[in-house]
């Protein structure tokens, strides 16, 4: 299905170019934009948290129709906001609102960009910060391979009905077992199974019927993957019942989602000893699906996944009792069901577990020996986020005293991922010659990359090198480009930088964004003041006007 703000296209003004045509299409792990330009062009992109969001500035195009809103609701994708920012000069500006930090990637194509949008979990907080992580991923069988994510109840708790008694966790194979076995089927191992599954061994029926649904040796056929589990649950198959539930939740060769029926395989699996299936209907009640919210019911079904030992599950019944959703608030619980999800090195729980010991929301004692334990788990299962953190910590001497060649040794990992954060620690500690020796065009490369992609350190970091000419030739231009970015995410001393920049221009356009960069200063950086006052003297009502107008867009965009 594709969600589509179709904003039109009239005659082209060859003096002003437009956005025309604007559509979302959801895609596997997110969705792709597609936007007809009326010139080719490369928007200036940032990427902005607190609300976590996307936004691409085509500077110098007007948008053709008024501002819209696309409802994407693709997986941590919310909606796209499509508006004209500025009038004068023109930039168009969309806004891509999600639950989680995105990564994207630009693919160009004469008068038509299209810009691929995915979730990225594993994106780091500040450099600063220590933040726990409150999402998960869960590989569910679906139709197609899109993530489930932790829960973020937000609504009162209805009464809470106790789920059926089961039996122990079973030893036999689950659906997501049997699904990794359908993949890595050979074409020889095709015909035993067949003849196998023909015999009613349940085992071969539901491994057949997930190799359709594959579609890697056979051609793609849910609706015979389905006639094979019926087939396997038919004997009480663990596999298949855990199968039938996630086809009909998903809708899986049905023209819709079936949640009723989905609950009533679920239940079934559960009686033979699934954990997932008490997972995945805690994840129902916790995320809505085709069914209303209801944390209060998340956490009976997480409970009974997480004490027959689903790390998932513990994770997901931690983060309801760090935030209270269903159940009271209680961090001893939070860090009792952390603590197994982290062992069984369930990522955002090792995250999630080092950041409560780095800084603990309860008032309790940090203890950075534990923080430190865990974050390093999580950096050598490959999180670039707690290699980034990591180098941070021994930076700033959180453990007692800086360990510049510990920090270099995690930022550099986190680097070579590209991780910003990472990208911007290590160019910091070249800045300064701390752990490698001091390289200020080393340090200025690591700060484009991670301006790049987004890091607000950097780029200012980045704009005050190009502005003072500090180990390379001073550029106005871009120390205007670079402060301007981290002045988009919010950083009021970016915002005074490019506003003094811009005030000293004699274009119309330049003063106007002066008055609009050093009025959201003015209340942070006391300096802004004065060369506000002296630039309103300067300029005509008309400039005036439009400025203040510019001031009130921008807030409502950041708000």
């Amino acid at each position: 299905m594709i969600f589509a703000c179709l904003l039109g296209i009239s005659l082209l003004h060859a003096q002003t170019p437009i956005i025309g045509n604007v559509a979302a299409t959801p895609r596997p792990q997110g969705i792709a934009l597609t936007i007809e330009l009326s010139a080719p062009t490369v928007p200036q992109t940032q990427r902005l948290t607190n609300p976590n969001r996307l936004v691409f500035d085509f500077h110098g195009f007007s948008l053709q129709g008024a501002t819209r809103h696309i409802a994407v609701n693709s997986g941590a994708i919310d909606d796209v906001r499509v508006a004209l920012n500025s009038v004068n000069p023109p930039v168009t500006r969309i806004v891509v609102d999600s639950r989680q930090p995105l990564n994207f990637e630009l693919k160009p194509s004469g008068n038509r960009l299209v810009i691929e949008i995915s979730p990225s979990p594993m994106d780091p907080p500040a450099p600063d910060a220590l933040r726990p992580s409150l999402s998960i991923e869960k590989e569910v069988l679906r139709p197609i391979d899109t993530p489930k994510k932790a829960p973020a109840p937000i609504v009162p708790a209805k009464p809470a009905s106790s789920p059926p008694a089961s039996k122990p966790p079973s030893s036999t194979p689950s659906a997501y077992t049997l699904q990794a076995k359908a993949r890595d089927l050979k074409l020889e191992d095709l015909q035993p199974l067949e003849a196998k599954a023909q015999t009613g061994n349940p085992e071969a029926e539901t491994t057949l019927a997930l190799a359709y649904h594959a579609g890697t040796l056979l051609k793609k056929d849910d609706a015979e993957a389905e006639r094979w589990l019926r087939k396997a649950a038919d004997q009480g198959f663990m596999a298949a019942e855990e199968s039938l539930g996630i086809f009909s939740e998903t809708g899986v060769d049905r023209s819709a989602p079936a949640p009723a029926e989905a609950i009533d395989w679920y239940k079934k699996a559960i009686q033979q000893g699934s954990v997932d299936a008490a997972t995945s209907i805690g994840l129902m009640y916790a995320e809505g699906i085709g069914i209303p919210k209801d944390p209060a019911q998340a956490a009976i079904w997480f409970r009974q996944a997480a004490e027959g030992g689903d790390g998932v599950a513990q994770y997901n019944l931690a983060v309801l009792y760090r935030r209270g959703n269903g159940v009271p608030q209680d961090f001893k619980e939070y860090v009792r069901w952390l603590t197994p999800a982290a062992e069984q090195d369930i990522a955002p729980a090792l995250l999630d577990l080092a950041g409560y010991y780095a800084r603990p929301p309860d008032g309790s004692a940090t203890d950075m020996v534990h923080a430190v334990h865990y974050f390093e788990r999580a950096a050598e299962l490959g999180s670039d986020r707690a290699q980034a953190i990591l180098g941070n910590i021994f930076a700033l001497g959180l453990q007692g005293k800086p360990d510049y060649e510990q920090a270099v040794k995690w930022y550099r990992m986190a680097a070579d991922q590209g991780q910003p954060d990472g990208q911007f620690g290590l160019g910091v500690r070249y800045a300064f010659g701390q752990g490698v020796p001091l390289d200020l065009q080393e340090a200025r490369r690591l700060f484009t990359a991670a301006a790049d992609r987004g890091q607000i350190n950097a780029q200012y970091d980045l704009g005050t090198m190009y502005e003072e000419g500090n180990g390379i030739p001073a550029d106005r231009s871009l120390a205007t480009h670079y402060f301007q970015l981290a002045a988009e995410q919010g950083m009021p001393k970016a915002q005074f930088r490019v506003g003094r920049l811009l005030a000293s221009n004699k274009e119309s356009s330049d003063r106007i964004s002066a008055y609009k960069w050093l009025m959201l200063a003015q209340d942070s950086v006391k300096e802004s003041s004065p060369i506000l006052n002296d630039l309103r003297r300067a300029m005509s009502p008309q400039e005036i006007a439009e400025a203040e107008r510019s001031v009130d867009n921008w807030r409502i965009a950041h708000r």
